[in-house]
């Protein structure tokens, strides 16, 4: 008994930030229910097949005076936006540690009105999140998929500022939330002239940027140096384009279904079975995985597959140092256990949290879709390690 106590002492001296973080309890989880138990899924419902976009009520903007700088999502943040009412046990999952690590990350919920907001609260102050880190947006939203939709941040000049898309879905009020919150925070929202989902987007510090064709596909007025050039104007990125997976494997072509930026010279890149979707996901990983290497990348890889859905560890989430996987346990967790040993190998100064996306890959995404990163004040760069 004296040998345990006194190691688990060391234990809590050599690493008191991964001993104060909380998890939730499994138990408890499994006690939440969600105000929409049949949400809208992250590519097309079968009812919203051929229906037009709703009108934009602003019309594109000139881009920022500049200068402009888009932050990487594994730099420094407040924090991370979240939309209630889907998914709410893996929201709660997801908030605990967040809320709870040292530093502690602010978790920006999204909720339709005060009733959902006492909901969520009572839930999350349940489930063992630190309330002073949580605080509430009340704006109406159609779906949870607020990577796809939701405020792009950008240093304008020394200032925050919002970059807006219209979003690639005929659902009106998630089209609008960024200009409803921009007007809530008191933050400019330039409007960039793009059909798009947030989600085929990646970018690094190094101003490097990655997207499937998929955002050609849905501006068929624009050629890919106008688009590119539209991201350079807007973000000061430079945007290389790649393949996209097709859509009978991957129904939304998002690049953040396989690739993780981790640092400005790290990068997560599934890897895939030729004899999957006709070797294309092979083909497409392994020529960006090729071209990012011969760009000076370390490039680490995790397996990706389809059995019924789009399984894949690349849509993570990393928050200043703690990085939330997934993980999908059944038949799978030999894969969890390859996908956990890679990011302790890639991230060894984070504290990697694995939580259960076995339900909600189903509807074509993962956690990196249902959360929007919300950047420090100032765009520092104090998590990224690299030189």
């Amino acid at each position: 008994m004296r040998i345990f106590v006194l190691a688990t002492v060391l234990l809590l001296a050599v690493d008191p930030a991964m001993a104060a973080t909380r998890r939730a309890d499994p138990d408890y989880l499994a006690t939440i229910r969600d105000d929409d138990p049949n949400p809208l899924p992250r590519n097309l419902a079968p009812h919203e097949i051929g229906v037009p976009l709703p009108q934009r009520p602003n019309q594109p903007s000139a881009p920022p005076s500049g200068p402009v700088r888009a932050q990487a999502e594994y730099e420094a943040n407040q924090g991370i936006l979240i939309r209630w009412g889907s998914y709410n046990a893996l929201h709660t999952e997801m908030t605990v540690p967040l809320t709870t690590a040292t530093p502690p990350s602010e978790v920006y919920v999204v909720v339709s009105g005060s009733s959902q907001q006492a909901s969520a609260s009572s839930v999350l102050q349940g489930g063992g999140a630190d309330m002073d880190h949580v605080h509430f947006v009340i704006a109406a939203t159609d779906s949870v998929w607020i990577r796809d939709y939701g405020p792009r941040f950008v240093d304008d000049g020394g200032r925050r500022a919002i970059v807006d898309h219209e979003y690639n879905r005929p659902r009106p009020n998630d089209d609008l939330f960024p200009i409803v919150y921009g007007a809530q925070i008191n933050e400019t929202v330039y409007d960039i002239p793009l059909v798009h989902g947030g989600g085929n987007f990646h970018l690094f510090g190094t101003r490097d940027a990655y997207m499937t064709r998929l955002i050609v596909n849905e501006n068929p007025g624009l050629s890919e140096q106008q688009i590119i050039d539209d991201y350079a104007d807007y973000q000061g990125l430079d945007v290389t384009l790649t393949d996209p997976f097709p859509s009978s494997y991957d129904s939304t072509q998002h690049i953040d279904m396989w690739m993780l930026p981790l640092t400005d010279s790290k990068v997560i890149i599934g890897q895939y079975d030729a004899n999957q979707g006709s070797g294309i996901p092979k083909q497409v990983t392994d020529a960006t995985a090729n071209l990012m290497q011969s760009r000076g990348y370390t490039v680490y890889r995790t397996p990706g597959w389809r059995s019924g859905a789009h399984y894949t560890y690349t849509n993570s989430v990393i928050v200043n140092q703690m990085v939330l996987i997934c993980r999908f346990g059944g038949s799978y967790t030999s894969q969890d256990a390859q996908a956990l040993a890679t990011y302790q190998s890639a991230l060894p100064d984070h504290d990697i949290v694995q939580v259960d996306c076995s339900d909600i890959i189903f509807n074509a995404g993962a956690i990196h879709c249902i959360v929007m990163h919300v950047p420090d004040l100032l765009f520092r760069n104090g998590f990224d390690d690299e030189p």
